[in-house]
């Protein structure tokens, strides 16, 4: 994976590295080690919404009920 803003760099990069390495260029960064990579007008974002549904998946509670948990601040007590 290469980033950089200047894309003159880049190509260097890639054609120092397939002098030594076989590369091929996949494009657009779209998904990264379970990553969701958008691009927007606004730049890039980082999500991690495919990597916890796929964990939810995996040890089978996607369909689980919600669960309400009781909260206690810092320096509360339980019975106050």
């Amino acid at each position: 994976m290469l980033a950089r803003n200047c894309l003159e760099y880049i190509e260097t990069v890639k054609i120092t590295l397939n002098k030594t390495f076989k590369i091929k260029d996949l494009g657009q960064l779209k998904f990264f080690l379970g990553l969701e990579i958008p691009r927007t007008h606004v730049g890039i974002q980082i999500f991690q919404r495919k990597y916890a549904l796929d964990i939810l998946v995996d040890i089978g509670v996607l369909n689980a009920k919600e669960v309400v948990i009781l909260m206690i601040k810092k320096n509360e007590s339980l019975f106050d």
